[in-house]
């Protein structure tokens, strides 16, 4: 071997190894004497946005009264070459924390998490007032992007907005994140989630698969009764291969601009795309954001006979297979209700 590469290669592991001890005892130091000085310290709060830089890690780190002189900081980061490993994100400081400490804390990623759980049956605007809550995004915001024309041409969805692709299940996200990207998140979840030979057997029934999506929507806000949900399904295809109005509650409620909780007379007979009293067929998209048990119904309807439906008040329904069936349930029930309230 040449003597002068050998030397070249002792030198430069003298050099690490004096970079590597260096930083034990830089550590070590931050570690033991280096807390923040103020008596008086509040909780804080920091955001460190995507694509930081040593620099202006830095800066947001002074500038939110984490590290008032963050130099020993940035010699810890040059030190130990962990630039590129410092994770965004927001980093709560409960207590005044050390250069060391606070190093740490951004080299491991002890970011703040947020969990959004969205249930089967909300929808677009439901979802927006829960992020907004979670302080994630404005709903303003979320809804402008649900329904962006970019963002639905993007992610391949034949709507006018993500309402049906929100996939209902539990999320983790971390701030800072965008409305387009919790969006395509879920819409994600949601090609992950449903079979991969659903949208050939909604071929198969006649069916488009947003078509599908629209129905399962509906089943989802009609009943939460599982042994239901293939009869909704059932009453949904009759109908519309007989040509008769859906006349479903919830696709009106849906098109209620200012709904209060009550479906009125002047609601059914306002017109509207998602009038299903008024228009005959589906409505021109889902209302909801179904989940599987809806998606499986929608595709497997219940062999009965059925063609209408009241509820019972109790999260059931009875089913009748002629209007004047369905006339005496209704009746039964009204009269019942009468009884309850004397």
């Amino acid at each position: 071997m040449n003597p002068s590469t050998e030397r070249s290669r002792r030198a430069g592991r003298g050099v690490v190894l004096a970079a590597l001890l260096a930083a034990a005892l830089l550590s070590a130091f931050f570690l033991f004497f280096d807390t923040y000085p103020d008596g008086n310290w509040e909780g804080k709060l920091v955001l460190v946005p995507k694509g930081s830089r040593l620099p202006e890690v830095a800066a947001i780190l002074r500038e939110g009264g984490i590290l008032p002189h963050p130099l020993e900081f940035r010699a810890l980061v040059l030190l130990t070459f962990s630039g590129r490993r410092l994770h965004y994100g927001e980093y709560a400081f409960p207590t005044p924390p050390s250069a060391f400490e606070a190093w740490r804390r951004l080299v491991r990623g002890d970011v703040i998490k947020y969990e959004v759980t969205v249930p089967p049956g909300a929808n677009i605007y439901d979802v927006a007032k829960m992020l907004q809550e979670k302080r994630l995004v404005t709903e303003e915001a979320f809804l402008d992007a649900a329904a962006s024309p970019d963002v639905v041409r993007r992610l391949g969805i034949p709507g006018e907005s993500v309402e049906g692709y929100l996939f209902p299940d539990k999320y983790t996200f971390v701030k800072p994140v965008t409305p387009e990207e919790i969006i395509e998140f879920m819409v994600r979840q949601f090609r992950r989630k449903v079979p991969p030979d659903a949208e050939k057997r909604a071929r198969e029934e006649g069916l488009s698969m947003h078509q599908v999506v629209t129905i399962a929507s509906i089943i989802e806000k009609e009943t939460g009764v599982e042994e239901e949900r293939p009869i909704v399904s059932a009453v949904i295809r009759r109908r519309l291969a007989l040509g008769m109005p859906l006349q479903m509650d919830p696709t009106v409620i849906y098109g209620v601009k200012r709904f209060d909780g009550t479906v009125t007379r002047k609601d059914l007979r306002t017109a509207g795309p998602y009038n299903t009293y008024l228009n005959r067929g589906l409505p021109p998209g889902p209302i909801a954001n179904p989940g599987l048990a809806s998606l499986a119904a929608a595709l497997n309807p219940s062999k009965t006979e059925y063609l209408y439906f009241v509820s019972k008040n109790d999260g059931s329904h009875t089913f009748s297979r002629t209007l004047s069936e369905h006339n005496r349930a209704v009746e039964r029930f009204r009269r019942a209700a009468r009884e309850n309230e004397g």
